[in-house]
């Protein structure tokens, strides 16, 4: 393995150190701000995931209401509808009893 070892350059196994800009520096302690947004953004997060969560059950919960209140009002009316065709059935049957019975003429003058 020592011919190997030739070919390969050694590496360190530290983190190259990287450029830092003119502007920003280690030594400098953060603003206000940012240590404001660095401590209260991480518990915001959950508070955000679990109020979307609660809207979009309520939404859900508020949709399926709506069509349930729907399909009522629906059957409510087709329910109409069947009594009204089964009036206007009945209505027909009298109709065309009273429009079938038989006649007697009032003059036969036929014989068979």
């Amino acid at each position: 393995m020592a011919p190997l070892m030739r070919l390969v350059q050694p590496r360190s196994l530290r983190v190259p150190l990287r450029r830092t800009r003119g502007y920003s520096s280690t030594a400098e302690s953060r603003s206000a701000h940012s240590e404001w947004y660095a401590s209260m953004l991480p518990g915001m997060i959950p508070v955000a995931l679990l109020g979307s969560a609660v809207y979009m059950g309520l939404q859900l919960l508020q949709s399926q209401l709506d069509h349930e209140k729907f399909l009522d009002e629906a059957r409510d009316q087709v329910r109409q509808l069947e009594e009204e065709v089964d009036r206007l059935q009945e209505e027909r049957a009298l109709q065309s009893l009273a429009v079938s019975s038989p006649r007697t003429p009032s003059s036969k003058w036929w014989s068979w």
